[in-house]
């Protein structure tokens, strides 16, 4: 497996002691990943919105669908997630639960009939809508464990020994009597920790925070046949990630530490060192980051009706030009003990903390939407399909135009993703003027090029309730499955002679939506 598509590891944040850039191949996508936000009525039927107008998820979704207002209307959206991981690591089966309660979309438009309104010819109004949506919800727990017997987390402190230019981290480290030189120095260190031996691993992922977007919209209708609208977003998200990885093993025995180095002082009685051969331990390695952006971006909509019953829909988003701030941290603690049953630890020790500040811009994917939707007498039937450029996400230096420092990581996102298409399809049927019922269902490109499996597909539901003639409740209930491999560390499979050890990933999410409206 190759080196950048071990990046995705969850400890390829290693550049808070190599003291590279922050940014990584995998923030780039976890931060250009979004959903248009939308009414319940919307998601209920799979979030297909580039064929369809009236209601207010237009402002997020196609814009052009604000010229089928004929009233304003105001409306606020709250959402329910529930967040279940089942993971597969090492022969050991784990779960995981997180759920969060927010207002998922707030919006009102404002409606504007033109002179030509009366006489249904020419441009028939002028409409404006505002809107908050949440396109992102961070919020997640995720954990794993497993024995693993192939190798250990000290094999990735190692690589990060090797790969430390500024000598900060390999000086720190070197002190931690869980590696140690090869008898080539020219070679390194190689962990003291048995690789071969069984050891308990844990890994403990907490994500927190949303992405949202404030959005102005403006939407018109000519003849009631052709629709057109733009819309100005402004998005800033907040994201906290806490990572601890703990591992349980033992360290080599004296016969497999002279294997690596006959001169070493850990397989010498006479020497000090001598006391953490065969010893146990147990390791903390501890990664903190919070980042913070805000960027602004464009969407152009069109919205043509060849028929009174067809629709076909046209939608341009540019990306979505942000700057961000990343703060981090990262430590690593290790206890040594005389054997597996000692409460005490007879040594401890506890490495420097490495901070991180950065400020960076980036730019997120491009995207083009096309829609068809068929209306019936009691219903319609609608569907979307979503570009999106993966490939084409960038970083680039906060403060210098012409800082080529990023070059590198701009080609390692070039070489791992490819551009991927999005499907949605729904329906909406009338089972009398009060009542409807909607169903939808998505399935989401994968992003990634051959050999990273990222399976990702949502199943929904829905009610519309008309209360009066002003107003209405939607009902939702969204499904989601997002299937995929992760890698718990990243090492160097052709030193080490063995892989890095991956877990497979089931994370479902089950949202609950109500969304309240009143037309005036």
């Amino acid at each position: 497996m190759k080196f950048k598509y071990i990046i995705l590891s969850l400890f390829a944040s290693s550049i808070f002691w190599t003291q590279s850039h922050a940014q990584s191949v995998d923030d780039a996508l976890i931060f250009s990943r979004e959903d248009n936000g939308g009414s319940a009525r919307m998601k209920g039927i799979g979030n297909t919105q580039t064929a369809l107008g009236g209601d207010i998820s237009a402002i997020g979704g196609n814009p052009a669908g604000l010229g089928f207002f004929s009233r304003s209307d105001i409306s606020i959206t709250f959402d329910y997630l529930g967040n279940k991981n089942k993971t597969a690591y090492q022969g050991m089966n784990s779960n995981s639960n997180k759920d969060n309660f927010g207002i998922d979309q707030a919006g009102v438009v404002f409606s504007f009939p033109t002179s030509n309104y009366r006489s249904n010819s020419g441009w028939l109004n002028f409409n404006v809508g505002l809107s908050y949506n949440k396109t992102q919800n961070f919020n997640n727990r995720l954990t794993y464990e497993g024995v693993n017997n192939q190798t250990t987390i000290v094999n990735t402190l190692s690589d990060m020994m090797a790969n430390d230019q500024t000598g900060i981290f390999r000086t720190d480290f070197a002190e931690s009597n869980i590696v140690e030189k090869f008898g080539d120095p020219d070679m390194g260190h190689f962990p003291l920790a048995k690789q071969a031996g069984d050891k308990r691993q844990y890994n403990d992922i907490i994500t927190r925070g949303n992405r949202s977007k404030t959005a102005i919209a403006f939407g018109s209708n000519y003849n009631n046949k052709f629709y057109i609208g733009a819309t100005l977003g402004i998005t800033s998200f907040r994201y906290e990630k806490n990572t601890q990885f703990i591992e349980n093993g033992f360290i080599k025995n004296r016969t497999e530490i002279l294997s690596e180095n006959p001169n070493s002082a850990y397989a010498d009685p006479t020497k000090p060192e001598y006391i953490y051969a065969d010893a146990s331990y147990e390791l903390f390695d501890n990664q903190n980051q919070v980042a913070e952006g805000s960027g602004v971006d464009i969407k152009l909509g069109m919205i043509f009706k060849p028929t009174t019953d067809w629709n076909i829909g046209l939608t341009i988003n540019s990306p979505t030009w942000m700057t961000i701030r990343d703060d981090m941290q990262a430590y690593t603690d290790v206890h040594f003990y005389e054997d597996e049953t000692s409460k005490n630890p007879f040594d401890v020790y506890e490495s420097k903390v490495y901070p991180g500040e950065y400020d960076y811009n980036m730019t997120t994917p491009w995207k083009f939407g096309l829609g068809l939707t068929k209306f019936f007498n009691r219903g319609l039937l609608t569907a979307d399909m979503e570009y999106v450029t993966y490939n084409s996400m960038r970083y680039s230096s906060a403060n210098y135009s012409s800082d080529n420092s990023y070059d590198d990581l701009n080609q390692d996102i070039k070489d791992l993703h490819k551009n991927a298409v999005n499907f949605r399809v729904g329906g909406e049927f009338l089972f009398t003027n009060i009542l409807s019922g909607r169903a939808g269902f998505n399935y989401f490109g994968n992003p990634y090029k051959a050999g990273i499996d990222d399976t990702n597909y949502s199943g929904s539901l829905g009610l519309g309730i008309k209360l009066t003639n002003t107003l209405y409740m939607d009902l939702a209930v969204v499904h989601q499955v997002n299937s995929y491999k992760q890698a718990a560390y990243a090492i160097a499979e052709d030193f080490w002679k063995a892989p890095s050890p991956v877990a497979s990933i089931d994370h479902k999410r089950t949202s609950g939506i109500l969304t309240l409206g009143v037309k005036f």
